[in-house]
């Protein structure tokens, strides 16, 4: 009974540094580690006033070196079970991922379900330093960026141990989401910024924000977001408007991939079942009109299409890394072919045929059915 009276482990949080995120850069003059935490800040935070961060920086031979020589600043040692966000430097994530990775996994504080991210900045550090939109800590507020992705889809949310997962597996190379900085209110302020693409356990470039969305619809991995769908000027002249289009939002989306093998010779289908409904446009379509709803399902349709083989075929030609998983997939429903074509598969992927095909299901057109329409003034 007396050793189950009280918290052995028990630590005052006043004697704890409690890390929100971790920034990493290789330090070019020495070519040693560059750390830099963001700290939460107790010292003044009231029920009124807001919780602050504080930065702090180090470097070490090792990620667990330049951890520990945060001691020396912060005179307390550091926390981890409450970080949520890690930057890494494009330098990082070309040459020393696996160190930072197998620290991680090793140490019984940090957490495996944090969130990995890699800036397009020229340093990673440089992102803890821009405005806060939303909270002071602005690790915290990455964070939440992932979370409210699901409404946009332009960009992957990975944690470690998914990334981790994805390392260690034949058939499929890893990628991470980038962040970078834009201006708001006169201000530079972080944003998710598309796919940091690797090919393993090297970094080797960038997909954009709509190239992304592509990628999470061939994943399987679209929670919502909008279509923009550009229409033809000619057949859909209305107001004053040059560039007509109408915007569909995303309910629920299926994606089936089957590997086929025929004659030797491997192949992809992709099918994609998406569910939307209309929201914006600027045309002079009825929606009450089926003929009118049919038009648009084929175009959208069609353009979804042409912009995941486009992206598929930009990767194969210039990452030449399998970020779809498409030799996971043969090799979890035809391991006797894989067995066959597993060690020439990175040349067999930059010319694997695929297939895709969409059906775009348009549930309904929000509360109008009618376009808006302007009133003759003369």
């Amino acid at each position: 009974m007396f050793l189950l009276s009280s918290c052995w482990s028990y630590e005052e949080i006043d004697k704890m540094a409690i890390i929100s995120g971790l920034a990493i850069d290789k330090n070019t003059e020495n070519n040693l580690l560059l750390l830099t935490a963001e700290i939460i800040d107790f010292k003044e935070a009231t029920a009124q006033s807001k919780i602050n961060s504080q930065i702090i920086e180090s470097t070490g031979e090792s990620i667990f070196d330049a951890v520990r020589n945060m001691i020396k600043i912060s005179a307390k040692k550091l926390y981890w079970s409450h970080a949520k966000s890690i930057i890494i430097s494009q330098d990082i994530a070309t040459e020393d991922i696996i160190p930072l990775i197998d620290w991680i996994s090793r140490d019984h504080e940090s957490r495996l379900s944090m969130n990995l991210f890699v800036s397009k900045e020229k340093t990673a550090k440089e992102l803890l330093s821009q405005h806060s939109v939303t909270t002071e800590i602005r690790t915290f507020e990455m964070e939440s960026m992932l979370r409210g992705n699901k409404d946009l889809s332009k960009a992957p949310k990975v944690t470690i141990y998914e990334f981790m997962d994805e390392l260690s597996l034949d058939g499929i190379s890893p990628v991470l989401p980038a962040i970078g900085t834009t201006w708001n209110k006169e201000e530079k302020t972080a944003e998710l910024s598309g796919t940091a693409v690797f090919r393993k356990d090297k970094f080797i470039g960038f997909l954009n924000e709509i190239d992304s969305k592509s990628f999470l619809f061939i994943k399987n991995k679209i929670k919502g977001g909008i279509l923009n769908i550009k229409l033809d000027k000619e057949q859909y002249k209305t107001h004053n408007h040059t560039n007509p289009y109408v915007v569909l939002e995303i309910f629920k989306n299926k994606t089936k991939i089957t590997p086929i093998y025929k004659n030797n010779r491997l192949s992809m289908n992709i099918n994609i079942t998406t569910e939307v409904t209309i929201e914006e446009q600027n045309t002079n379509i009825n929606y009450v009109n089926n003929e009118d709803i049919t038009k648009l399902k084929a175009i959208a349709e069609q353009q979804l299409e042409d912009h995941i083989k486009k992206v598929i075929k930009m990767v194969q030609q210039e990452f030449q890394s399998d970020i779809f998983g498409f030799g996971r997939i043969v090799k979890a429903e035809m391991p006797s072919t894989w067995k066959k074509i597993e060690k020439n598969w990175d040349l067999l992927f930059k010319e694997l045929d695929v297939t895709v095909h969409s059906e775009i299901k348009i549930k309904n057109s929000a509360l109008t059915s009618t376009p808006v329409k302007v009133g003759d003034t003369k």
